[in-house]
């Protein structure tokens, strides 16, 4: 009878699936690259796909089309090797469970200046694409919307430690711009600063202009 016929799972090979991760990310760290040193409209499909060393249809096939690409890259830069949601990661995590409001903005700073380090180069090439190509212009305002609601969750355990000088949503916006990836190249690349004295400055700055009582 057909109901006593046992239906056939489809077989998947562990071996098979992580060469097929690994090629994901063997396409992504080219697609990085690419985008950082072309910019968005001089990198191709052909570009990304030969310096993977994978067919073209292998990239559409894993990463749909360009946009998604970029895309792709902006999240993996942004999360780094842990690949888990930001405030789900330990650097994060740590901060917002610090109980004493000075260890809580160095620990953000620690965590947030490898990320803007990571992620920098790419949103400078997002920025400059988004304004002829609507659908990167939808990703720019979702990624800086994401961005401002996992700094008003830091705002809110900053605030849970002690008053603040701000109101949380001002303190809010005014973490999202002094950490920002855009202050970030400006002060490390064109001013030539440190990536410590970048982190230095950004707790320090943080606490004159968040805390209440002086932290000069």
């Amino acid at each position: 009878m057909a109901g006593d016929v046992k239906r056939r799972r489809p077989y998947r090979s562990p071996r098979r699936q992580e060469q097929a991760e690994q090629t994901r990310r063997r396409i992504l760290t080219a697609a990085t690259a690419c985008f950082i040193e072309r910019g968005f409209a001089d990198t191709t499909i052909a570009t990304v796909a030969e310096r993977a060393d994978v067919a073209q249809e292998t990239v559409y096939n894993a990463y749909g089309n360009k946009p998604t690409l970029l895309a792709e890259a902006v999240r993996n830069a942004a999360r780094g090797s842990a690949q888990q949601p930001i405030l789900s990661q330990r650097g994060p995590a740590a901060s917002l469970a610090a109980t004493d409001q000075l260890e809580q903005l160095r620990l953000f700073a620690a965590d947030i200046e490898p990320r803007l380090h990571r992620v920098g180069p790419l949103m400078a090439v997002l920025e400059a694409a988004a304004g002829g190509h609507p659908q990167l212009a939808e990703l720019h305002r979702d990624l800086n919307a994401a961005r401002l609601r996992n700094l008003r969750r830091f705002v809110d355990a900053l605030a849970r430690n002690g008053p603040l000088r701000l109101a949380n949503g001002p303190a809010a916006d005014t973490v999202w711009a002094l950490a920002s990836p855009q202050l970030h190249l400006l002060l490390t690349v064109t001013r030539g600063w440190s990536r410590r004295a970048y982190r230095e400055w950004l707790a320090d700055s943080l606490a004159v202009t968040l805390l209440a009582g002086d932290h000069r």
